[in-house]
């Protein structure tokens, strides 16, 4: 960057920065609770908002005329878009600006929502999924966070902001859908309250969320990009086809082979890049690369756990089992784990302090190993329902909010999109696999006549989810703590003061 570029850019950013600090400064609340607000709705409209959907898609393939297998696209081109997109975002907000790619992801996700709520049939709505996908809002948000924060105790009361935030986005996400349809109302009203949700969430954040105040080196990776793009999409797409097309089948095996392909080519070219898109000798490191695999798989288990549930509670009667609820009922029945991870979220900080990210990420991990197992042989009954759920949003809290608290502490100034990016990117290949690992315990023997699942394969799937706690233990025990690095990376420069 010429001396004169970065004075015309300190300049400009100087003067955003003091507009947004007045406003924050005018508002009757304060700057943190008003930006943790804005990730509260962010979650919701550009993160979760799967969750609202999920549940009303039998609804979706009737409005939008969509066959079961473009409904399955529907909620699957997410998954592929942000493996292409995100990281490539995240990166470019090192690059650019924070703030500049935060407010283009969200323009993204009113886009996105825009198209699926006027959408006449399955290609505009598919099309809009796919929009939603690409932002990188999320991983972006807390690189705003981790850049506000240049303490210990702030990217610990960041991170659990974020996790509190998630947890109240998770709760709103289950109710939405079950709620709307029980007042009388439509899938396309959902789409369009996520619509409006997402235009305030950019108006707000185009108000009060500050921008970064360094910048890396204005060049980018784009075969780094292409290559993990690549790579992911193919993994999400096999994994997702495979109980379709059959594991052994060529198109299945050929995609899964091309992601590995890819994958280590990825390695390699990021290895020898003089500017890669992701710095693997950063990621390597014992502070990032447990903690990303140990929130990855977390939040996967949440997910994956919480649509199990939802499905259990939906059976109907004739099953024998279940109890044939609504969307709505099923929400109820998944409230708990949003609520505790809600309020809990903001009381983690003081625990990860204590004790530190790795024990509080493996006591996480042992605890949803133990609500599993337990749970596996005790889900007849609604209360046993109610505590499997709040326990497991505790053990979700302190693992999640201590895994990601790890590794923004390892972020320095300049790297924050790059290193949220890279927990996206772990958290996409992850999460690819947990939806095929159900449906297949799920879909192995059914009710006779009928195409439920046995009610015997439930019992697995806890103890699968059970399994998985005691793995997200494991991981967790080769964490390293890390402290707060403030140090600003060879390629990275201040370019205004802050305020």
């Amino acid at each position: 960057m010429t001396e004169l570029s970065a004075k015309a850019g300190e300049a400009s950013l100087t003067a955003r920065g003091d507009s947004v600090e007045r406003r924050l400064n005018a508002v009757p609340i304060p700057a943190s609770l008003m930006i943790g607000s804005i990730g509260s709705l962010l979650v919701i409209s550009a993160d979760t908002e799967t969750l609202s959907v999920v549940p009303l898609l039998g609804s979706l393939n009737e409005t939008f005329h969509m066959s079961a297998a473009q409904g399955a696209w529907s909620l699957s081109a997410t998954g592929i878009a942000g493996a292409a997109a995100v990281p490539l975002l995240a990166r470019l907000g090192d690059i650019f600006g924070i703030r500049r790619l935060l407010l283009i992801s969200l323009l993204l996700v009113v886009v996105g929502n825009v198209m699926c709520a006027v959408a006449t049939g399955p290609t505009i709505f598919i099309t809009g999924r796919t929009v939603l996908g690409m932002s990188a809002a999320y991983p972006l948000f807390y690189a705003v966070l981790r850049l506000r924060a240049a303490t210990t105790g702030g990217v610990d009361r960041a991170s659990g902001l974020m996790t509190a935030a998630m947890g109240a986005g998770i709760s709103i996400s289950f109710l939405l859908g079950g709620f709307v349809l029980q007042q009388g109302g439509t899938v396309r009203l959902v789409l369009w309250i996520m619509t409006a949700l997402s235009a305030l969430v950019f108006v707000l954040s185009w108000a009060f969320v500050p921008d970064s105040v360094t910048r890396t080196q204005p060049r980018v990776d784009y075969l780094g990009a292409v290559l993990v793009a690549g790579a992911l999409s193919s993994l999400v797409i096999g994994i997702g086809l495979g109980n379709k097309w059959g594991w052994t089948s060529l198109g299945t095996l050929g995609l899964i082979v091309a992601a590995v392909v890819l994958l280590g080519a990825w390695v390699l070219w990021e290895l020898h890049c003089d500017n890669p898109l992701m710095d693997l000798r950063i990621m390597r490191r014992r502070e990032v690369w447990p903690a990303y695999l140990a929130a990855g798989l977390v939040a996967t288990l949440g997910i994956n756990s919480c649509l199990a549930v939802s499905n259990y509670v939906q059976t109907p009667a004739k099953a024998g089992y279940g109890f044939g609820g609504t969307v709505l009922t099923a929400g109820l029945y998944l409230l708990p784990v949003g609520l505790i991870i809600a309020f809990g979220g903001s009381l983690m900080a003081p625990v990860i302090r204590v004790i530190g990210p790795r024990a509080s990420s493996v006591a996480g991990g042992v605890l949803s190993a133990a609500v599993f197992f337990w749970f596996a042989g005790n889900h007849t009954h609604t209360w046993q329902y109610i505590v499997e759920m709040a326990l497991f949003g505790v053990s979700y809290a302190l693992t999640y909010t201590a895994a990601v608290t790890n590794y923004l502490r390892a972020a320095r100034p300049g790297e924050g999109g790059m290193v949220t990016g890279g927990a996206r990117v772990a958290n996409t290949a992850i999460a690819s696999l947990g939806p095929a690992v159900v449906t297949a315990l799920l879909t192995a023997s059914v009710v006779p006549g009928t195409k439920i699942p046995q009610p015997g394969n439930y019992d697995r799937v806890w103890i699968f989810f059970a399994v998985c706690g005691l793995v997200i233990a494991g991981v967790a025990m080769l964490i390293r703590n890390s402290s707060v690095d403030q140090s600003l990376p060879t390629d990275t420069q201040i370019i205004a003061k802050r305020g």
